[in-house]
This record gives C-alpha cells, structure tokens and sequence, in this order.
C-alpha cells in the first residue's frame, strides 16, 4: 500500500534506506556523500564534495516504493519526482477517460473472430462472413484507426463523427464507401455500450447522417462483344478476375480464393469451395467458352503450378481497377466494375434460358427472392420478338428428334 497520508516517505517503517544514502529535508530525495567529506561523518559537517542523489517514490503499477537512478545534481532528482507525479496524472486521467477507440475496435475484433461477440443484429444465428470482416478490417486500418485510433471512446462525441462524414464526403469519397466505415463503428460501439459492458456510456453514431445518395446504380452490363473488347483491352494478368466475373460470376473474394485444383482445365465447370453464403459454397457455376483461353494462358505464365491462387493480382486493393480505367480509357471503352461484371454474367445466364432457379444455383444465392430482386436490376433481352426463342426452342428439338 503507498504510504499513509500523515506519514513522511523517509520514515522508518514505511521504507528501507539504500545503504549510504541519507534522507534529507525534502521528502524522497536521498544524498550520498563521499567518505573524506565532514557531511558524511555523523556530525553531519559541511560539504565539501561532490555528493550523489536518488529519488524514492511509490509506484501504483508495482505496488511498492521504487528507487531513481543516481544523479549529480540535487535538482535531477526534483525533476525525477516531478515527472513523476505529472505522469501519475496523465495516468489516472486515461484511466477516467476510459478505453480508446482503438483498443475497444481490437477487443471487439478479437472477439468476433473467437466468436465471443454476439451476432449481428437482425442476423441470429449467424456471424460475419468471411468478406464482410476483410472489409472491416481495411476500414479500421486505413481510416478508423488513424482518425480516431489514440482517442478515449467516450470523448468522441456525435458532432464529430458527423464532421468527420462530411469531410470524407466533401473529398469525394463515395456514399457506400463511408457507410461502410460507419458500419464497423457502429458495430464497435453498440458492442461497447450494452448494458452488460458500459464501456462507453452510449453509441454516438446513432444519429450520424450519411451524405445524399446521389450515386448510380450498379445496374450497367456489358454485351457479349464487349465483355471481349474490355477484356482483351487489359493487362493479361488482370484479365483474369474480370473473366472470372464476366463469364463465371464470381464475386471479389470468391476470385480471391480460388485455387488451381477448384478449376476444370479440360472442362467448362469450377467449384466455388467457399462463398459469401452456405448457399454459394461448393457451387459449380457453368463457365463461358471465352474464359478457358484466358485460365489456360495464366495457367502456363504461372509455371503450370498444381496449387495456388488462379489470380496473381489483388481484387481487394484497388489497384486492379484503376489499372484497368487507364487500359479502358485509352482504347475509348466504358469501364465496368467487378461487380457489374457478376450482373452481366447473370444477363447471359437469362439471354441462354437459364431458369430463376438456375440464376439462384449459379449465382450463389440464397433464396429465390434475392434472385428475383437481381433480375429486376438486369436489362431486358435483346431480341424483337419474344416467339423467337419459343421457335427456337422447338426447331433444336425437331433436329434433335431428326438426327
């Protein structure tokens, strides 16, 4: 225990004095003097040398009393006691602020990843998906973390999460962008302050606005001449994610994690070993006749390698994208997203007469509703009349009845 109030840090039975060192009128300061010097005898003389000094001091962290290390000057060991105590304020006053920002954001996601942290709201029984946490990890990283990282939780207050929104908005970042920031802050604080916790008193983002939602949506398909155009128009390493999308339908991490041994060489079949979903896990999405040239080629650049990532260039920096604007916009093409790659992918799915179902399989869905809901997004079919594809149809079977 540190001292008693009424009790003088040199007094006998609250301390040990180190050995030649002796007390003096100011309290935990000690002085040694050398052994010709009249000071040292026990008449306590004059001084005529050059003594030495240490301070002594209670330390909360250790619990006991701890001893500076020595110094010339008298007013080094002042200086030693002072910081000390300056210290011990700054320490006491962290501790009343309460926990970081950034300490909080790494014991929240620590315990998603343990699963010591509850499920999302609105999603029970289920924890984060594998490409939402990737997301959530880069938002903490290149944005959380630097901007409100070192700061005590609680002191950061609604007004300045809103400044902070609408300055990112101000410098362009897009909507989607910062609401995917707020969303790990929000999960972060309303983690934080349940009343089990209190970790913070309460979620300051609740009221937080995004900025208007001004942008288009990601509806835009390419045809089938010009998914070759954009493709041909890149780099033959990044052609690879973008025909994955185009004509496997494949989402960003699901490019990301494909391995050699997941791809049919001498086939047109892949399978998809781990998707956002249980329902996209394991699928086996029918591939185009374009993209097997374009496996092929990078199968033989990368060495004919049995295992490893199809991919040799990041999906998740973006670098591949503004790599591929400055390729499109050269050869005067519209650029196209990876994501509305997947959109045109599922327009061919239709345009052949793949069934809902189908659409659902494929795409990796979860229910026909969210299916449904992609559709109404896709362009109609290009065609003048819809008789044709009945016609079709029936003329393929009469040949086939025929041969």
């Amino acid at each position: 225990m540190p001292p008693d109030p009424g009790v003088r840090w040199m007094d006998p039975d609250q301390e040990t004095v180190v050995p030649e060192y002796r007390k003096t009128k100011t309290a935990g300061v000690y002085v040694r003097h050398q052994a010709r010097c009249p000071a040292a005898g026990a008449d306590g003389g004059r001084c005529r040398c050059q003594p030495s000094y240490r301070g002594r001091r209670w330390e909360p962290s250790r619990q006991r009393m701890v001893w500076s290390d020595t110094f010339k000057e008298r007013a080094e060991v002042l200086s030693w006691l002072a910081a000390t105590v300056k210290g011990q304020e700054a320490v006491e006053q962290a501790e009343a602020s309460g926990p970081t920002f950034g300490a909080l954001a790494d014991e929240w996601l620590d315990g998603v990843h343990t699963g010591a942290v509850g499920r999302r709201r609105g999603k029970k029984g289920t924890g984060y998906s594998p490409t939402t946490l990737d997301g959530y990890q880069r938002s903490l990283r290149y944005a959380l973390a630097p901007e409100f990282g070192a700061r005590p939780a609680s002191e950061i207050d609604d007004r300045e999460w809103q400044t902070w929104v609408d300055r990112l908005s101000r410098e362009g970042l897009s909507r989607s962008r910062i609401a995917n920031h707020l969303a790990v802050a929000r999960a972060i604080y309303g983690w934080a302050s349940r009343p089990t916790r209190r970790l913070v008193a309460r979620n300051p983002l609740l009221g937080v606005e995004l900025p208007p939602n001004d942008e288009k949506p990601r509806t835009r398909v390419a045809n089938a001449d010009e998914a070759a155009a954009l493709i041909a128009a890149l780099d033959p390493a990044d052609m690879v994610p973008y025909a994955l999308a185009f004509y496997a339908g494949l989402r960003r991490a699901e490019i990301k994690r494909l391995d050699w041994p997941d791809v049919e060489l001498d086939g047109y079949r892949l399978v998809v070993r781990k998707a956002k979903s249980p329902a996209g896990t394991g699928r086996r999405p029918p591939i185009a006749e374009p993209l097997r040239p374009i496996l092929l080629g990078e199968f033989m650049r990368q060495g004919r390698r049995e295992s490893g990532a199809v991919s040799a260039v990041s999906v998740t920096s973006g670098k591949i994208a503004e790599r591929a604007r400055k390729r499109w916009a050269a050869a005067a093409l519209e650029p196209i997203t990876l994501h509305e790659c997947r959109h045109t992918y599922a327009s061919f799915l239709m345009a052949a007469g793949y069934t809902l179902r189908e659409l659902m399989e494929y795409m990796g869905h979860s229910s026909l509703q969210a299916t449904e809901r992609y559709v109404k997004l896709l362009p109609p079919l290009d065609e003048t009349d819809p008789a044709e594809r009945l016609n079709a149809y029936l003329r393929r079977r009469a040949l086939e009845s025929s041969a």
